[in-house]
């Protein structure tokens, strides 16, 4: 009886587990759809902040999860990279510019 009952303990934990390494690559996508709605309503800098963020919550869901949501992180994190190096070129641009 004890043997059946460790089993459903793991088991319960490997579920708990695996919501987790889930929650960074979500987090992530949120970030980069963020990121791109502050750019939208408001200024570059915020929106580059919250990409880089995403950048990073993305990179530690990439090592947590599985096939599929690995390709999720990979595509928020080309997503916040997109537009951190956009916005950073345009404000360079922009600076120099005006300088």
């Amino acid at each position: 009886m004890p043997d059946i009952e460790d089993k459903n303990i793991k088991e319960e934990g490997e579920k708990k587990t695996v919501a987790q390494r889930h929650l960074w690559v979500w987090l992530a996508v949120v970030f980069a759809l963020v990121a791109w709605i502050l750019l939208a309503w408001f200024d570059g800098y915020t929106a580059m902040a919250v990409a880089a963020a995403g950048i990073v919550v993305g990179f530690i869901g990439t090592r947590h999860s599985s096939l599929a949501m690995k390709r999720l992180a990979i595509t928020a994190i080309i997503a916040s990279t997109v537009l951190l190096v956009v916005v950073a070129a345009y404000l360079i641009v922009l600076k120099v510019g005006l300088s």
